[in-house]
């Protein structure tokens, strides 16, 4: 696979994980956890109400649009709802098999 494919399919990812993060704050009602994200009320409530469907089709943009500027504990702390296991206590993730040609 080309690198940039690899590139924009990893920004599409990125883009997808970060809204699915907006979506979770905003239906929780955390709005002052996205006090390091440019996200107006309005928007927090259009995030509210959309399907996935719809977050996977605007993730689809080549431009990444997450902003990472929460302070770093509470990323973390949002990201890992809902896993089943901690971060901290997470076996790594097995090498993923060299890439043919």
């Amino acid at each position: 696979m080309p690198k940039s494919t690899e590139l924009l399919r990893d920004i599409h990812e990125t883009n997808l994980m970060y809204l699915l993060l907006l979506q979770r704050l905003a239906r929780e009602g955390n709005t002052p956890a996205l006090g390091g994200t440019p996200v107006s009320e309005q928007a927090c409530r259009w995030l509210a109400g959309q399907g996935r469907e719809a977050l996977v089709k605007l993730a689809q943009s080549s431009v990444l649009l997450a902003r990472l500027d929460l302070p770093p504990h509470l990323l973390l702390s949002a990201l890992s709802q809902g896993l089943d296991t901690p971060l901290a206590g997470s076996q790594p993730a097995p090498a993923a098999a060299p890439a043919r040609s």
